[in-house]
């Protein structure tokens, strides 16, 4: 793959690698000395832990054709295991012995073959080197056995592929390591990619700088544990081309080339300092984190084949034809890089190519050849030796690949960013509040002086009033005072005038002392007239003395007055109190008569009571008579549990949406049997009445509570009684037990009374706002019983055709409580599922047509477009047919092309436009691919 950031490459010099001096060029083999054709090139210092690139053999058991030809051809292969060497019969007196580095029997384990052959190349490959481990040979010799073999069922069986994965698993950590995969084939000299099959003729880009090869356009999956793994492997075997021949049953037509990309952290902060080159450090200081990056190639290679013996015909030899090209091309570069040739012909061939860093570059690379014991096949066999021998003679420089981490470096430095862009925000914010609290006070300073500016002004100008206020006052007082001058001088003329009137008075008095006899003379007679006045007042106090006791005399009559008037009113009184008596008893007599009226009443509401307590009894009785009749009938059908199961949920129908097909049993004694049990249902509920049978849900025994339910299932198949049903109070009854029963049995038959119920519009809003989608989540997770899955899946698939709820059916937990119900593996489970499914995209997609809502559907947002493609082929006809109407409806809108392109869609659509058994779903397929511009620059 192309580099991701900046490299730092370290040269590590192996045990018995040449110096840096020796390395050759892009397209150069390093010099090598060559060793002698009898024995091969062993390592430098005989580690395991060489760069030369190690051989080993495997001898494949006899077949069913080698025992066929067994008379005619004996084996012509000896292995010596213990010295890791084979000898190779030519005839009976002539062989030829060579040495590998390992010597596998046919009894030879696929695990010791992982440990012996890839197990050091991928803990290389862990340690940051590049790594590449192939099988070469004949057709039929187990190539594909030993490094493609799956073994999900029998682990002892996993091949190297299977078996890499798993170590790498075994030794990384997922949380800071990364692990991607893309599987590959060669065919017909065109790179296609397995996990993408419409990816045929993938480029192959050498890097100008590093000679590195790289795949643009391959898919590169992110695997997190062994079973992805796995569906990746099975998708990409499916893919690979195989074809029946004379020497093998399945032989491969193709080479496949697995590439396992690894990514590892290399140091953080403070380690690792010294492991940089000189010069390096400025570049990479301590604290930028590094990454190993490391590609481990696993190649089975198509086997060489003679058209003679294999009886290929037709296009099986183009394919052939082009086999054989490669693997000349390869056994070309080997023999060129054995015998240190100056040139190496690597563009000969796309397979060498891709090879270019496993022989004679930078990878640690592992050889297995396999061969067959026969000596039918001697020449093959004696090809694939040498191949082996002159394999093991070429030397590689491997390298550790280190990185820096920009992506990390990128989210650390983001992060600071965030983090100062916060602080900086938050000092601006601070900034900026204290900027305005500053500008408020110099705003409130400002009034403030204004004001002060105002008062001291008006201050200013009282002062200067009161100044000239004062002023004129001052002016007026000088006058006053003035005024008052001459007023004092005005009135010292008056003080000399009064003492001369004084004098004058004096002068006066003296004559008034001879007047004085003359005022005694008048006060006597003053005397007289007094005591004459005094006489008249005893008089008139005689007078008031005789008018008090006329006043007593007048009182005393007054009294008398009284009393006389006190007896009249005393006699009114009575005569009073008597006329209220009458009225009174007038009154009580009423009273008495009303109370005589009510006792008759009484009397009579008792009768009443009387009788309607007898029409309890009745009705108790009537009550005990239907609960007997109920368990006659659960006795009756005690021995068709099964029947009864399949009868009732027969009676679940398909909502709106997709067909109304009752889901009755399609034997002929179920239907006789459901028919008994309508007619009888019939029958109880015109005797009895919807009140009576709806007040037995509540019922304290558990077999009535069962077969009221039963009954209300049974009345709600029918259209004609679900609004009864609805108002008499029945949907808040079975919501109930859905919420409060703990019994599977009650549960099965409730959910299959809501799905007949919720095929009708109105009842399904009253379903969801009462929390029904919700209890019927509830239910699909704590049960497994498939009946009454299938039940709950029904009435979830009815209320999916009723696009106003879809919201809340999300919301409430509806589709992922069908995506569960899928565990169970019950095909008419998964039936309801699909019908659910494609109910809900069909409803959507009308929605999304009319322009009343926009955006991804609510069906990818719970991941079902992945279950899709997972389970499309899966299932029976019908609901594979559900569920390609489903994907058909979702890829009608724009809005979901991504992820259906990135779930491998496109290839779904194209064969549902080709294979679907619906016309109209062909049709849909059809018009999604041409109408969307992304799935046509895809297709093309």
């Amino acid at each position: 793959m192309a580099a991701t950031g900046r490299a730092s490459v370290r040269p590590v010099e192996r045990h018995g690698a040449p110096p840096r001096s020796a390395a050759r060029s892009r397209s150069v083999a390093p010099r090598r000395p060559s060793p002698s054709p009898a024995r091969p090139a062993a390592d430098h210092d005989g580690d395991s832990d060489s760069c030369r690139v190690r051989v080993s053999v495997r001898l494949r058991p006899k077949n069913a054709n080698d025992l066929a030809h067994g008379a005619d051809f004996d084996p012509c292969v000896e292995l010596q295991p213990e010295c890791k060497k084979l000898k190779l019969k030519k005839n009976n007196w002539s062989c030829e012995t060579y040495k590998f580095d390992e010597v596998f029997s046919e009894n030879a384990s696929q695990k010791r073959v992982y440990e012996v052959v890839a197990k050091p190349v991928v803990e290389s490959v862990l340690e940051g080197y590049n790594g590449t481990v192939m099988a070469y040979g004949q057709t039929g010799t187990g190539k594909t056995y030993t490094v493609g073999r799956l073994g999900k069922d029998d682990p002892s069986e996993r091949g190297i592929m299977v078996r890499a994965l798993e170590h790498i698993f075994s030794c990384m950590s997922l949380e800071t390591d990364t692990v991607a995969i893309s599987f590959l084939q060669l065919y017909l000299e065109y790179v296609q990619d397995l996990l993408a099959p419409e990816k045929i003729n993938i480029p192959i880009v050498e890097d100008p700088k590093t000679g590195e090869v790289s795949l643009p356009g391959a898919a590169i999956v992110e695997i997190k544990d062994l079973e992805h793994v796995f569906q990746l492997l099975q998708i990409g075997e499916m893919n690979r081309h195989a074809a029946n021949t004379k020497m093998n049953t399945e032989s491969s037509r193709s080479h496949a080339i697995l590439i396992i990309h690894i990514q590892r952290s290399s140091r953080t902060k403070g380690e690792s300092s010294t492991s940089l080159p000189n010069g390096a450090e400025d570049m990479f200081p301590n604290n930028f984190p590094l990454i190993l990056k490391s590609k481990l190639l696993i190649v089975d290679l198509a086997g060489s084949e003679r058209i003679n013996k294999s009886g290929s015909e037709g296009h099986m030899i183009e394919e052939a034809k082009f086999i054989n090209l490669s693997l000349t091309s390869l056994g070309k570069c080997i023999n060129a890089l054995a015998e240190n040739s100056p040139h190496i012909p690597t563009r000969d061939s796309k397979l060498t190519r891709i090879l270019r860093d496993s022989f004679g570059g930078t990878a640690r690379t592992s050889l297995v050849v396999t061969i067959g014991p026969s000596a039918r096949h001697l020449s093959e066999t004696s090809s694939t030796i040498m191949f082996g021998q002159r394999a093991m003679k070429i030397v590689n420089t491997i390298r550790i690949k280190e990185e820096v981490d920009y992506e990390s470096l990128y989210k650390k430095v983001e992060r600071e960013v965030d983090h100062l862009t916060s602080e900086i925000e938050r000092q601006q914010k601070l900034n900026y509040t204290e900027k305005m609290q500053l500008e408020r006070k110099l705003k409130e300073s400002e009034a403030s002086l204004n004001d002060l500016k105002v008062t001291t002004n008006m201050q200013i100008e009282n002062l200067e009033t009161e100044k000239h206020q004062l002023e004129s006052a001052s002016k007026r007082l000088m006058l006053d005072l003035d005024k008052e001058k001459g007023k004092n001088n005005i009135l010292s003329e008056q003080i000399i005038h009064l003492e001369t009137v004084l004098r004058e008075n004096k002068q006066q008095q003296i004559e008034n002392i001879s007047n004085t006899n003359i005022l005694a003379d008048t006060t006597k007679s003053h005397e007289k007239k007094i005591r004459e006045l005094q006489r008249q007042l005893e008089e008139e106090r005689f007078q008031s003395a005789s008018m008090k006791d006329l006043l007593n005399v007048l009182q005393q009559q007054l009294s008398d007055a009284r009393n006389s008037v006190k007896e009249n009113m005393d006699c009114e009184l009575k005569r009073q109190l008597s006329r209220t008596t009458e009225e009174f008893a007038s009154q009580v007599r009423c009273l008495e008569e009303k109370i005589s009226e009510l006792v008759s009443e009484n009397e009579l509401v008792y009768e009443e009571l009387k009788s309607t307590q007898e029409k309890i009894q009745q009705e108790m009785m009537h009550k005990q008579v239907l609960e007997n009749e109920i368990l006659r009938l659960k006795q009756s059908s005690a021995g068709n549990c099964t029947e009864e199961s399949k009868g009732l949920c027969g009676m679940v129908r398909s909502g709106s949406g997709l067909g109304n097909v009752p889901l009755m049993s399609k034997s002929g004694k179920s239907r006789e049997t459901l028919s008994n049990q309508r007619g009888t249902i019939s029958k109880i509920f015109e005797e009895v009445g919807l009140p009576n049978v709806l007040a037995l849900l509540k019922s304290e025994e558990l077999e009535v509570q069962i077969h009221a339910v039963k009954v209300v299932a049974n009345l709600a198949a029918e259209d004609i009684n679900q609004e009864r049903i609805v108002q008499e109070g029945g949907l808040e009854a079975l919501l109930s037990f859905l919420e409060t029963s703990e019994n599977t049995t009650i549960h099965r038959v409730t959910a299959g009374a809501i799905a007949n119920l919720a095929m009708n519009g109105s009842n399904q809003g009253l379903i969801m706002n009462k929390g029904g989608a919700r209890l019927l989540a509830n239910i699909a997770s704590k049960t497994d019983d498939p009946q009454t899955l299938r039940m709950v899946a029904g009435a979830l698939a009815n209320l999916c055709g009723n696009e106003k709820l879809h919201v809340m059916l999300k919301q409430d937990g509806g589709i992922k409580a069908l995506l569960g119900m899928f565990r169970t593996g019950h095909n008419e489970v998964i039936a309801q599922i699909a019908r659910g499914m494609a109910n809900f995209a069909k409803c959507e997609s009308r929605v999304i047509s009319q322009g009343h809502r926009k955006g991804r559907s609510l069906l990818i947002e719970d991941g079902v477009l992945n279950w899709m493609m997972a389970n499309s082929s899966a299932f029976s006809a019908s609901t594979r047919r559900h569920i390609e109407l489903a994907f058909c409806h979702l890829a009608q809108n724009e809005d979901n092309a991504r992820d259906i392109i990135i779930t491998g869609g496109i290839k779904e659509l194209l064969r549902i436009s080709r294979e679907s058994s619906r016309d109209d779903t062909r049709n849909l397929a059809r018009k999604a691919l041409n109408s969307n511009t992304a799935f046509l620059k895809e297709i093309q």
